[in-house]
């Protein structure tokens, strides 16, 4: 049944993200031969091409920016729409459980991320940006390459290492979306007020959790360095402790996400105002 579910919330999301992710490509491409065009012409015509290429790129990035946002503010209405007001009193009756609902939601909201990050990532080497720097995949597995040998030398396993920021990426993408859907769960259970009361103080609670997990996570990661006194300009202590530092940092915010994800299902079940 959560496969259902996904599949539901994803087409339901892709109508408002397709076009967004095609107008991306779109202005990708009409960069990329404003660019190139422009690299072929002398005098007036050149600077005209240049023009429409500074205002393009202006554009594209004016694209990827309303797209993350997009996604966000989908993401939280999605989850308010649908388990929270009008709409929650049919999701609620349907013959699923409230784990499957949220959980729905989570992994909906991290396949858009994703994609955004994808969509992205493709944009920049579809523009040709990073040939023009000497940035291209041989340079990146070169890279990678010098890293886990150089790592190596130090008695780190580069590949660990490698694998401990893949994880610190998907953790943090989890947390983040969990720690949203916490606060809309916590503003929507309280006995009174409407939407927007709620909504604020929604906003408010995950100003709130967010202060809360920022000073956590500070006196677990870097005081236990100011105690020890960490000499920074020493290679083989730096490395171990930023291997260190990867695996307190995906500890604490896999105990966030669970926290988050438990408040949410709690209140769900337990203490649900629905509008």
């Amino acid at each position: 049944m959560l496969g259902k579910l996904i599949k539901y919330d994803l087409k339901a999301g892709i109508h408002i993200m397709i076009p967004a992710y095609i107008f991306i490509i779109l202005c990708t491409v009409f960069s990329r031969i404003t660019n190139i065009v422009s690299g072929m012409l002398s005098g007036s015509l050149k600077h005209i091409i240049n023009f429409l290429f500074i205002v393009s790129t202006f554009i594209l990035i004016l694209s990827i920016m309303a797209t993350c946002v997009i996604t966000l503010v989908w993401t939280v209405l999605r989850y308010r729409n649908n388990l929270l007001r009008d709409e929650g009193y049919l999701m609620h009756t349907l013959p699923v459980t409230t784990v499957n609902l949220y959980f729905s939601k989570i992994i909906t909201a991290i396949i858009f991320f994703l994609a955004d990050t994808a969509v992205i990532i493709f944009s920049v080497i579809l523009s040709g940006i990073p040939k023009e720097y000497g940035i291209n995949w041989e340079y990146i597995k070169n890279a990678l390459t010098t890293f886990h040998y150089g790592a190596k030398e130090y008695g780190i396993n580069g590949n660990i290492y490698i694998a401990a920021i893949i994880i610190v990426i998907f953790t943090a993408l989890y947390m983040s979306v969990s720690q949203l859907f916490a606060s809309l769960n916590i503003g929507y259970s309280i006995p009174f007020g409407k939407g927007a009361s709620r909504d604020l103080i929604s906003i408010a609670v995950y100003i709130v959790t967010y202060i809360i997990m920022q000073v956590v996570m500070f006196m677990i990661i870097f005081i236990p360095v100011l105690i020890a006194d960490f000499d920074i300009e020493n290679e083989t202590e730096m490395l171990k402790y930023t291997q260190t530092f990867l695996f307190v940092e995906i500890a604490a915010m896999v105990f966030f996400s669970v926290i988050y994800s438990l408040v949410s299902i709690k209140l769900m079940q337990k203490k649900l105002n629905l509008e």
